[in-house]
């Protein structure tokens, strides 16, 4: 009998193979993945979260002072006197910033019609076509009409 026959064998080192080395990354990439997916859709939801808020705030600004007052009720520790002056303090500079929107709203309408007229000059008939229904979605949307000036209550002198 020969010496090697005599001495137990153990099998050969291998290197690592291909799986070894994927296996290794790709938990991290998988988590990665996920992590990554979650924060986009995070993101997003967010980002539409705000948007509905601010087109709320818009189409329902009668709404507005009792919103930012109760927003700003816990940040500020506001005692219900002070919501309820926030409150009027708010109503009454919306009903301002609403006068000025008045007075300067012609001037914004006459160049969002420039603007209108001169993008839809340059279009063929089904871009037009397009054209008219996204300008008056946009319009409807970022700029509703102005709310009715609100009575002024008649002096008893």
């Amino acid at each position: 009998m020969s010496e090697n026959a005599s001495l137990p064998t153990s099998p050969a080192p291998t290197p690592a193979s291909r799986a070894t080395v994927r296996g290794r990354w790709l938990r991290p990439l998988m988590l990665a993945a996920i992590f990554l997916s979650g924060l986009l859709v995070g993101a997003g939801l967010t980002l539409m979260a705000v948007r509905q808020g601010v087109l709320y705030g818009i189409h329902h600004p009668e709404e507005m002072p009792v919103r930012v007052a109760a927003r700003l009720r816990r940040p500020l520790s506001l005692s219900d006197q002070q919501a309820d002056r926030v409150q009027a303090i708010i109503r009454e500079r919306q009903s301002q910033l609403q006068e000025i929107r008045r007075r300067f709203q012609p001037e914004v309408e006459a160049e969002l019609e420039q603007v209108y007229q001169q993008i839809r000059e340059i279009l063929d008939d089904q871009q037009r076509e397009r054209w008219d229904q996204i300008y008056t979605r946009l319009r409807e949307t970022w700029i509703p009409p102005l709310p009715k000036p609100a009575a002024m209550p008649e002096r008893v002198d």
